[in-house]
């Protein structure tokens, strides 16, 4: 009995790691980069904050699709303090949190803004997915699948300290950058 306790616990060990082991990337794709700390690192400082703009409820269907919100990037700390392979600046605070009562098989989120800016969305099982600029442009953009939970997200800038007025748009179609309106100029 204990023989088999122990097999089964071997198994369920090595299931967990190699579970952890997929990592994908291409150069059109955003980052997806692996799930939560691990144990030798420290503590996720981000993990219980609130967000700087609010959050975005949305469901299987919203509409207005697509949901369009807007806010102003804020360089504070290096984006890859949420993951080393994460570039830009990000404010130490997520800009919005996407409540998802329902999952989405594929969720399009979108940055627009008038100067170059990064993606960076942290989804409720720890994993990170960040993107620099979409195929053509320098707007950002993640498709991906969202469980139900409670997804962080930052809109971040290129430089330090830097700041930068952007919009995102959340669509369950495949959205264009032109479909969410630039941020007026001040």
């Amino acid at each position: 009995m204990a023989l088999s306790t122990y097999r089964a616990s071997a198994v369920m060990a090595l299931l967990a790691v190699l579970t952890g082991c997929v990592d994908e990337q291409s150069s059109i794709e955003p980052v997806q980069v692996s799930s939560g700390p691990k144990s030798d690192e420290a503590p996720d400082p981000y993990e219980h904050t609130p967000s700087h703009f609010g959050v975005v409820p949305l469901h299987a269907g919203f509409s207005p699709d697509p949901r369009v919100v807007g806010g102003r990037a804020v360089g504070e700390v290096p984006a890859k303090s949420i993951h080393r392979k994460c570039k830009g600046w990000i404010s130490e605070t997520p800009d919005y949190l996407l409540d998802a009562d329902t999952a989405f098989f594929q969720l399009h989120v979108l940055g627009r803004s008038r100067a170059d800016v990064v993606l960076v969305v942290r989804k409720p099982d720890g994993a990170v997915l960040c993107n620099d600029n979409r195929s053509g442009t320098t707007d950002p953009m993640i498709h991906s699948d969202f469980p139900i939970g409670t997804t962080q997200i930052w809109i971040g800038v290129q430089e330090e300290g830097a700041t930068a007025d952007y919009r995102i748009g959340f669509s369950e179609v495949k959205t264009r950058s032109s479909s969410i309106p630039l941020p007026e100029q001040h």
